[in-house]
């Protein structure tokens, strides 16, 4: 699918939001997890307007206009973190995650840091790897005990 990525401005953030936030659950359902796992997790998968002002938000916005991913990133003290990397469902496997992942790391690579880091869900750590990312360790779940999540690395050097 061919997709334009372009940075979403703060003057779309009340906008944008909801659509974001629609996205991120969609795509986590994607997975088949229960319904009130979903539930769990519905707070973690909202993006706020003030996410899309003090973030770097890049859409990917399909011919028709419409939202077909999106990612976030942040610079933090030592590092650059992707903090979403979301595709709407029906455009998983289309190359949307890869034109969103390619444009992140040039963003990122415009920071002051060496590595982009995030946690991962066990799910999507196989687009990571393939990605060029590697696993550095796990982080346990704030949501679901017992669960861990993939701690993932890019070089932003290589």
């Amino acid at each position: 699918m061919t997709v334009t990525i372009e940075r979403a401005g703060g003057d779309e953030a009340d906008e944008l939001a909801p659509v974001l936030t629609a996205l991120c659950r969609r795509a986590k359902a994607h997975w088949g997890y229960a319904p009130d796992l979903l539930a769990r997790w519905a707070d973690d998968l909202r993006i706020e307007p003030a996410d899309i002002v003090t973030d770097a938000v890049l859409v990917a916005r399909s011919p028709d206009g419409g939202v077909a991913g999106f990612a976030r990133i942040t610079a933090r003290v030592d590092h650059t973190q992707l903090k979403d990397l979301w595709v709407e469902p029906a455009s998983m496997g289309t190359g949307v995650g890869r034109s969103l992942w390619e444009a992140a790391v040039v963003l990122a690579r415009s920071l002051p840091f060496d590595e982009l880091r995030f946690a991962s869900d066990p799910n999507a750590e196989p687009f990571y790897v393939h990605m060029g990312a590697r696993r550095t360790g796990f982080a346990p779940s704030e949501v679901v005990d017992g669960r861990t999540l993939p701690l993932m690395a890019f070089d932003l050097r290589a």
